[in-house]
């Protein structure tokens, strides 16, 4: 392939190079993603990359930074403003395991220790920050109709969260594999949210987890 990034139209080169590091990452692992391999992927020169990245951590907080906002697009596209604040909380955190669980390579980048002095990068904490505020939206709703506890809404949106990720990271790391569950895979993702999510409530009800119960089908 050439090595003359004019062949490249304006901005595919940048998006070429960023599909390339997230294959690397995929197959290699993140900590042998090289700017050479991916200039050798793409087919550039060497320095190619450097044009568009200052070094590997600009790269990954690049790829962070689009992952973010498709954590944010495919969220938005299930929140429904006619249904329950609990409701939409429960398609959204569904939407965000199966993004985990789909995107491995991109969620590990996103909440993953390799990416250095975060806070130099504005546009992925911007990116981040606007992911999670349609959870925090929710729970403010939540808490203005009097259904969920009253009080601060990113502390609440956080303690959801943090049961979240820690299912996603178990999933990821394996944890669940040839492990005996009590239901099928997917319905045991419901479960975990709508259990996490029940302590929102100010005044939860009882459920029930077995199948065809009316609690169960509201998961």
């Amino acid at each position: 392939m050439t090595t003359d990034t004019a062949n490249y139209h304006h901005g595919n080169l940048r998006q070429a190079l960023l599909d390339a590091a997230i294959a690397q990452i995929k197959e290699h692992g993140v900590e042998k993603l090289s700017m050479r391999a991916i200039a050798r992927i793409v087919g550039v020169s060497q320095t190619a990359p450097y044009r568009h990245f200052e070094d590997k951590n600009h790269l990954l907080a690049e790829v962070a930074t689009q992952a973010f906002a498709e954590l944010y697009d495919i969220s938005m596209a299930v929140v429904d403003p006619n249904r329950t604040p609990l409701q939409n909380i429960h398609t959204t955190g569904l939407v965000y395991l199966n993004y985990a669980i789909e995107n491995p390579e991109k969620y590990r980048v996103i909440f993953g220790s390799r990416i250095q002095n975060r806070q130099s990068y504005p546009k992925m904490i911007e990116a981040g920050e606007k992911s999670f505020q349609i959870l925090i939206d929710q729970v403010e709703r939540g808490v203005a109709d009097g259904d969920f506890i009253p009080g601060c809404a990113l502390i609440l949106a956080n303690t959801l969260w943090t049961q979240v990720h820690g299912a996603a990271s178990l999933i990821l790391d394996g944890f669940y594999i040839d492990r005996e569950l009590p239901m099928p895979f997917d319905d045991f993702l419901k479960a975990q949210i709508h259990i996490g999510s029940r302590a929102l409530l100010l005044n939860p009800e009882p459920i029930s987890l077995n199948p065809g119960s009316k609690s169960q089908d509201n998961i």
